[in-house]
This record gives structure tokens, C-alpha cells and sequence, in this order.
């Protein structure tokens, strides 16, 4: 009796799976084509077209430059808006504050953020390097908690015996 359970649950499932496998080409024989699909050929997209500017002088361009560069904490804003959205955009951020403010009293925040945007962007290695930078710049640093759990880089220890 255990036997025939057994084919008849077998047989079940293929019909079951015949059921849906012949839905399935129904529905495709019925949805519309679409377009690009292989039945219609895709049409070729314009490029835009190209304005020509002049090239600004150089006394508006370097009014422009100092617009664009903002200071430490405008730059820390728009890293701490970015770092989820557009890890990218938060590491070249983070990067060119580590090249314009070395030192600065946001450096911290600013290199743990730089290793959150790596791990959002799924590049642990790279965050784990940046760790140990954190490590060596920041002993003592607010974030070295957050890092550890993150990245499972510990700090070094402090004392006799570094």
C-alpha cells in the first residue's frame, strides 16, 4: 500500500508540474510583444546632442572651484546623506577629505564612514584595510566599537607588550 502512496504522489506532482509548465505557454502565446523583444527589431536611441559652451574665464572659474569645495562639515553632511544611497559617491567623498583635511577634527567619523560606503558597496576586503588605517590614525577612536562589529578587525592593543 506504502508503494502505490508513493506513485500516486509522484504522478500527482507531474501533472501538477505539466498544469503550470502548459499556463505558462498559454499566457506567453497571449502577452503582446514587446518592444526590443527579438520578434521586433529595437530601435536605435539618438545620442543627445552636444551644446558647445565657451570655456570659462579664468577668474569664473576659480569663483566656481571655491563654490564647489566646501568646508569640512559641509563635507561630512553630504558624506553622512550619501553613505546608503550612493556608497560610490560617499567613498570619492570620503577620499578627497582625507587628501583636504588630514587631520581635521571630523577625520574619525570621516574614515569610519569611508568603511561603512565599502562594506555597503559589498567590498569587505577594502574595508578591512581601511579598519586597520582607522586603527593606526584613531587609536582611541568614537567609532572603534562600530568598526570591529562591521569588519571584525580588532583594535590593537594598547600597553606593555605592542
Amino acid at each position: 500500500m506504502r508503494h502505490w502512496r508513493q506513485i500516486g504522489f509522484c504522478l500527482a506532482i507531474f501533472v501538477c508540474g505539466g498544469l503550470l509548465y502548459w499556463q505558462k505557454s498559454q499566457r506567453q502565446a497571449e502577452e503582446p510583444s514587446l518592444p526590443g523583444s527579438p520578434s521586433e527589431p529595437a530601435a536605435t536611441p539618438m545620442p543627445a546632442p552636444r551644446l558647445a559652451l565657451a570655456p570659462p574665464s579664468r577668474d569664473a572659474g576659480m569663483a566656481d572651484t571655491n563654490r564647489a569645495v566646501p568646508d569640512e562639515q559641509a563635507l561630512m553632511e553630504r558624506i553622512r546623506a550619501v553613505v546608503q544611497s550612493n556608497p560610490p559617491l560617499a567613498e570619492a567623498l570620503a577620499r578627497e577629505g582625507r587628501s583636504r583635511f588630514p587631520s581635521g577634527p571630523e577625520a574619525d567619523e570621516r574614515d569610519a564612514l569611508l568603511v561603512d560606503a565599502l562594506i555597503n558597496q559589498q567590498r569587505i576586503g577594502a574595508a578591512r584595510s581601511e579598519t586597520y588605517y582607522y586603527f593606526d590614525h584613531h587609536p582611541d577612536g568614537r567609532f572603534s566599537n562600530h568598526l570591529f562589529v562591521m569588519t571584525g578587525v580588532h583594535p590593537r592593543p594598547t600597553g606593555p607588550g605592542r
